[in-house]
């Protein structure tokens, strides 16, 4: 097979007959749907068959995928679908870290990485896990959009496309949420100052 670089190509070779098309878009896509789906879910051991379900889902669905959206925000709308299916029917609850708590967090994170030691890194897993707890207590929701935001990366406008909602409604949900953490984990940080 030829490279082919654009998501659209890939799609209409795949729509073409061509099955390494689709092998393909599964490489290029599937770590970002493992991690929605882990943050999503909070268990490793549903992030296979859950990925399989939405690879499925996108090799039944690709002939009626239509260029007026990105292949990514499409794809992650099944994700995320499938995600608040799970979630309600098994009542699980999604985790997340510590970087939503503000924007840019995330990327002030990464450039820092190199720089924590063993005792910062027992800290920040303590600390972490003190946030997931938390984080399972927020409504499905507002989980949603913060894990697009903040673990994805996404706009708010991406984010609105995706969940067809307004962009004025990510940022309150975004906003909600924060506050919702904040309120959760007050106690926890008032202990460590």
């Amino acid at each position: 097979m030829k490279q082919i670089v654009d998501d659209y190509q890939l799609v209409e070779a795949f729509r073409g007959g061509d099955e390494k098309a689709f092998e393909e878009l599964v490489r290029r896509y599937q770590r970002q749907v493992a991690n929605i789906i882990y943050l999503t879910l909070g268990n490793r051991d549903e992030v296979e068959d859950v990925s399989q379900e939405v690879f499925i889902r996108v090799y039944k669905s690709l002939a009626k995928f239509e260029r007026d959206a990105s292949l990514y925000s499409w794809i992650y709308r099944i994700v995320v679908n499938l995600c608040i299916d799970e979630i309600r029917r098994k009542k699980i609850k999604r985790t997340l870290s510590l970087e939503f708590f503000s924007e840019g967090k995330l990327e002030e994170e990464k450039k820092n990485k190199s720089q924590i030691s063993a005792a910062d890194g027992m800290l920040g897993k303590e600390k972490s896990q003190v946030i997931l707890d938390a984080l399972q207590k927020l409504s499905p929701v507002h989980r949603t959009v913060i894990v697009l935001r903040e673990y994805e990366d996404l706009t708010y406008e991406q984010i609105a496309k995706t969940l067809h909602i307004s962009t004025q409604a990510v940022k309150s949900r975004i906003f909600r949420a924060r506050e919702e953490l904040r309120e959760l984990l007050k106690d926890y940080f008032k202990e460590r100052l």
